[in-house]
């Protein structure tokens, strides 16, 4: 063992590793990577869940689009601040393992909790979503009745069968788990895309009830009304593109871990861009927008429909489904490699550290994680408040968490590079500047729409994000208590060079 694999290349203290089993290397060719990065995302799920809502914000409405081009800018830069750390230290941690060595451990741990626990919130909802869309699949097609479909307990044990589906993927190996995106991604880019392209030439064609032409004005982000407005915009325009960072958790198990990850999130966030761009635009050329709030998650089940025919909304209902499928596996992966990392350097339970030996997956540390996410489903099954909390007061809540560990990496990558943030113009401008900023923006709204839902009197809408971030304090000084090893006397550190 050299001098640096005990101190590091700076010459100061960096976590100490367990030696083992690994995961798989060399396995995810750059698609593979784009592939789950865009499958992460999943676009139709995010349209289905978010549309109505974003369309429902005071001061958005019919500007839903330049909200979204509003939402992509702080995220594309967060999304090259990734590529510019996973360059230097490609670890399946990304942003806890980043955070820890250039900051602060203590930050670092914090920032890795956020996101594991979003990851597994985020795992209650989407089996659940999942569950509902296959009965409404049952009822389009006349297997099952109306009160079926919309059977509280039948939609939770629907959903804990997806959920275990998916970890029995994940668990099987990386390669099973890509192909398997690889197929969704196909499933759904069809359907959104075919069906988008679809209606906006219905529109210009024949001029159905109801439909608009298309305005520019939808593009100016100037029409957005108020900062609460583009606060709470801009936290649901930060969930449309949560997910692309899944890429950059599967580094260890990738090609080129050091580039492909982080160029596959880049790439997935501009082909992302433009589906969401697509069909919000053929949405609202097609109905107006008291119907897209009034839809909620049946959104593109309806807008296929009148854009199309029936048929094509049981085709949007599956190719939402799979897509819900898609997103909670991709979803759980992450979370499993960040518990991985943190086992590895001594700070997580050491069982969330096994790699298991065929398969080559931290399949304990999935299966642990998937039971919780279980118990989750379970909790919900109990009440239909419960269950409606669930389904409207989450996305808002997960887009707000979203926004702190994106904030953080971002200001990271700036902190990171200041000695060498002059070297080089372009350098300073995607990998200091617009992501510091990126990260104090994405910090401000977050922060911004949880006082608004704070401040509103009967509301608990944002308990959840409370209970979150202050669970944290607490697990960060147990772990600081329990770690033998060096990882809390980590120094920060800063980088030398670009490259």
């Amino acid at each position: 063992m050299s001098i640096e694999d005990v101190a590091g290349p700076f010459g100061v203290p960096v976590p100490d590793r367990e030696a083992g089993p690994q995961l798989r290397a060399e396995e995810l060719s750059l698609f593979d990577s784009t592939a789950v990065a865009v499958s992460s995302v999943a676009p139709a799920y995010s349209l289905a869940s978010t549309m109505s809502s974003l369309a429902a914000v005071a001061g958005v409405g019919i500007f839903a689009p330049s909200l979204i081009l509003v939402s992509f800018v702080p995220v594309i830069f967060i999304a090259l601040a990734y590529f510019h750390l996973n360059r230097r230290d490609p670890d399946c941690g990304a942003s806890y393992s980043w955070v820890s060595k250039l900051t602060t451990p203590y930050l670092g741990w914090y920032n890795g909790w956020v996101q594991v626990a979003l990851s597994t919130i985020f795992c209650v909802i989407a089996p659940l979503l999942a569950g509902s869309y296959t009965l409404q699949f049952f009822n389009s097609i006349g297997w099952i009745s109306d009160s079926t479909a919309g059977n509280l307990g039948l939609i939770c044990i629907v959903g804990a069968v997806w959920l275990a589906f998916v970890t029995f993927v994940c668990v099987w190996g990386i390669r099973w788990t890509t192909n398997f995106q690889w197929v969704l991604v196909i499933i759904e880019y069809v359907a959104v895309v075919g069906f988008s392209l679809w209606g906006i030439i219905k529109v210009i064609v024949s001029h159905p009830k109801g439909s608009t032409g298309f305005h520019f004005s939808w593009f100016n982000p100037f029409n957005l009304g108020g900062m609460s407005a583009l606060a709470g915009g801009i936290v649901l325009g930060v969930f449309f593109f949560w997910g692309w960072d899944t890429a950059v958790n599967l580094n260890e198990e990738s090609k080129n871990a050091s580039v492909n990850p982080g160029r596959a999130g880049i790439i997935s966030m501009f082909l992302l861009l433009v589906v969401f761009l697509l069909n919000i635009v053929a949405a609202q050329m097609l109905l107006p927008q008291s119907v897209i709030q009034a839809q909620g998650t049946n959104i593109l089940f309806y807008f296929a429909n009148h854009a199309v025919g029936s048929w094509a909304g049981y085709v949007m209902i599956f190719a939402v489904l799979s897509s819900t499928v898609g997103t909670t596996q991709t979803t759980l992966l992450p979370a499993a490699r960040i518990t991985y990392s943190m086992s590895r350097d001594k700070v997580f339970p050491k069982v969330f550290g096994a790699i298991q030996g065929k398969t080559r997956t931290p399949a304990v540390g999935t299966l642990i994680l998937s039971f919780i996410c279980l118990f989750g489903i379970l909790l919900t099954s109990v009440s239909q408040s419960g269950y409606n909390f669930v389904e409207s007061a989450m996305v808002t809540n997960i887009g707000v968490l979203i926004g702190f560990y994106y904030g953080v990496t971002g200001i990271t990558c700036a902190w990171a590079y200041r000695r060498v943030a002059f070297r080089d113009v372009k350098f300073f401008f995607t990998g200091v500047l617009m992501p510091l900023l990126s990260g104090i923006v994405l910090l401000f709204v977050g922060g911004k729409v949880f006082w608004n839902q704070w401040t509103i009197p009967g509301d608990n809408q944002a308990l959840s994000i409370l209970i979150t971030m202050l669970l944290g304090i607490p697990l960060v000084i147990i772990a600081r208590l329990e770690t033998k090893g060096n990882f809390f006397r980590t120094k920060s550190q800063a980088y030398t060079s670009i490259e």
